[in-house]
């Protein structure tokens, strides 16, 4: 399911994927980050070491909450190079921590 299915009221959810269609999205998005490698580059480290390179970043593109945290982090990036005269940085720095801190406070909750 998508976060914004959790956010937004009377969204439609979207149709469950196929696992062959899941498949076949991930063998051609790996294929395409293969294929974003320079010739050039892969002949001065090496083509093992590329391959294996891409293979890594692809299997760490997978996990869901490092995918999350990567977003928040681009966005928070993206705010600050769009507003560098505000203190976007301290800003976002105090939202983080009130958050962090929700967060513990509702683990350690009692229901």
């Amino acid at each position: 399911k998508q976060w914004y299915q959790r956010r937004v009221r009377g969204a439609d959810p979207s149709p469950e994927r196929q696992p062959h269609v899941l498949n076949l999205t991930k063998f051609m998005a790996h294929t395409k980050m293969q294929g974003m490698i320079s010739d050039e580059l892969k002949n001065i480290i090496g083509k093992d070491t590329v391959r294996e390179g891409v293979d890594m970043l692809f299997r760490m593109f997978q996990a869901k909450e490092l995918n999350r945290l990567l977003f928040y982090k681009m966005i928070e990036s993206f705010i600050e190079a769009t507003f560098p005269d505000n203190k976007v940085k301290q800003t976002l720095s105090l939202l983080r921590n009130n958050i962090n801190r929700r967060a513990i406070i509702r683990s350690h909750s009692v229901c």
